[in-house]
């Protein structure tokens, strides 16, 4: 695509040479040189400044008050830069396309409701009374088991395994290896015996969710565990049973929530933290990475820490910290 072929898809102004052809996106902090074919986002002065190698940018999706540092730019409103850039790597995304067929190779049940326009690759098995809705994409080796529904446009790739009973919503993406409805860690220990509790609940996913590799998702040991619209989870979360996930919901990778957490709407939690059962984070909350949280939170609050306070206060403690030694050796004096 040319630099005026994009600036029309877009409906964006732009500066330099119309004809000027452009492969891909580049990114600045790859350790590659810069070349002269790719495009490279540079929304701010302080980015712009972070990478020495910016200057030697001849394409740059940009604001208008950085387009002097570039002889050809792309031009787009500074609170929506993001955005744009969204819908550049859009142009450049190569999705692989597949004829909706279900193979001989995959397993389906006579009982199983396929909707139209379904795709099931080698090897995937799909169980008695499965439902699959219409535009569905089903990879290799995926398990749908007894009575598990899947919605409409909905993706799952290569080993997913949607238990029994679960249900995922409409335009769900789930990567490769992730669990829906394994058993809840649920025992009981008496007169020497250790007994495991039945799971019989479900997990039901809202619409418009993704859930990155190997995530895991326990189902309810009675009724439902829930994860809500739009959510999204990076690779390696766990959701214990019973849980409840609200709407518009982040969660980065390695975080674990024990069973019956609620997780209310518009929460971010970071990397590898940790939530303590029956602990409700509230609407807004952010929980930074590698956080303990142990207590109920407040809304739109920020934690930090193991256990968790709120984000000010531990870093006054952790500044604090520093001092310790020196008030140590001078209590001893006394």
């Amino acid at each position: 695509m040319t630099l005026k072929e994009i600036a029309d898809k877009l409906e964006i102004p732009f500066k330099g040479n119309p004809n000027l052809e452009i492969s891909k996106m580049g990114d600045l902090e790859h350790p590659s040189e810069v070349e002269p074919n790719k495009i490279y986002y540079v929304a701010t002065k302080k980015y712009l400044n972070k990478f020495p190698k910016s200057k030697s940018i001849e394409i740059a999706l940009t604001t208008e008050s950085l387009k002097e540092n570039f002889p050809n730019a792309l031009l787009v409103p500074e609170k929506e830069s993001k955005l744009y850039l969204i819908k550049i790597l859009q142009l450049f995304e190569k999705k692989s396309t597949y004829s909706s067929k279900i193979s001989p190779k995959a397993s389906v049940a006579a009982s199983a409701l396929i909707g139209k326009n379904v795709t099931i690759m080698d090897y995937a098995v799909i169980m008695d009374n499965a439902i699959i809705g219409d535009n569905a994409l089903i990879y290799p080796h995926v398990c749908i088991e007894e009575s598990a529904k899947v919605g409409n446009d909905t993706i799952l790739k290569a080993g997913v395994v949607l238990g029994e009973n679960c249900e995922i919503g409409q335009r769900g993406l789930i990567h490769s290896n992730t669990v829906i409805g394994a058993d809840g860690f649920g025992f009981h220990d008496y007169a020497g015996i250790r007994y495991k509790v039945p799971q019989i609940g479900n997990v039901v996913i809202g619409d418009d969710v993704e859930l990155g590799a190997c995530c895991t998702v326990d189902r309810a040991t009675i009724e439902t565990t829930m994860i809500g619209n739009h959510t999204k989870f990076d690779d390696h979360v766990h959701v214990g049973h019973n849980c409840r996930v609200g709407n518009f919901v982040f969660i980065a990778g390695g975080t674990v929530l024990a069973g019956s957490v609620v997780v209310e709407d518009n929460v971010i939690m970071g990397g590898q933290s940790a939530i303590a059962e029956h602990v409700r984070v509230k609407k807004g909350s952010i929980v930074l990475g590698l956080t303990g949280l142990t207590e109920d939170s407040e809304e739109k609050t920020i934690y930090f820490g193991i256990p968790a306070r709120p984000a000010l206060e531990m870093h006054r403690i952790h500044a604090a910290l520093g001092h310790l030694p020196e008030l140590v050796k001078n209590s001893r004096k006394s």
